[in-house]
């Protein structure tokens, strides 16, 4: 097995770990009281953020959960918080601004969108966008994140396709914005402005 092999195994491995973060907005979307979930949500935001507050703030902690995880924690956020606790910050943020139907998109499209553009753009991206982003990556995005949002009642296709370009766009870009923040949050924005629309 080559650099190139291991490299995206790690991701690979990364990525599937990623896709399970998918149980927030399913599990948001079904529990039987919203307001509920939200406040487990918060919740399990504020949990998050203490234990890897006490992470960096700990050196043998710090250092025995990094030599544990090994690949799966990337360099940036060895002296930063996880991507984890970001992805609960942003999930408690969306499900407050926008309606319930589209924050369950909006994070589908990043849980989902996200994983699949890694996967894909590393596998057989050859012509490049941003960086590493590729456009073999943000077509897939797209057409996953089009595919996801068509299985969520309530949601027009416009709205959908509203959403999905504006996610595929945003993954692509190299914003200064982290991409568990902007493509919820901007996805969530477009999605609420097409349905005004009519969309």
């Amino acid at each position: 097995m080559d650099g190139t092999d291991i490299t995206y195994t790690s991701e690979l491995r990364r990525k599937l770990l990623h896709l399970l973060a998918v149980f927030i907005p399913v599990g948001y979307y079904l529990w039987p009281s919203e307001a509920q979930a939200k406040a487990l949500l918060v919740g399990s935001m504020i949990v998050a953020i203490a234990v890897d507050t006490f992470r960096l703030g700990e050196p043998r902690y710090r250092n025995l959960l990094h030599s544990l995880s090994g690949e799966l924690i990337r360099p940036g956020e060895k002296t930063n918080l996880l991507g984890s606790t970001c992805l609960l910050i942003s999930s408690a943020i969306t499900v407050f601004l926008f309606s319930k139907e589209v924050a369950v998109a909006a994070l589908c499209f990043l849980i989902v969108g996200d994983t699949v553009a890694a996967l894909v753009g590393r596998r057989f991206g050859r012509i490049h966008l941003f960086g590493r982003k590729t456009v073999a990556g943000s077509l897939a995005l797209f057409v996953s994140t089009v595919g996801v949002g068509s299985l969520i009642p309530g949601l027009s296709g416009g709205t959908v396709l509203a959403g999905a370009v504006v996610a595929a766009v945003v993954e692509a870009l190299p914003l200064p914005l982290d991409d568990n923040f902007s493509i919820p949050i901007l996805s969530g924005v477009a999605m609420t402005l097409a349905r005004a629309l009519g969309g």
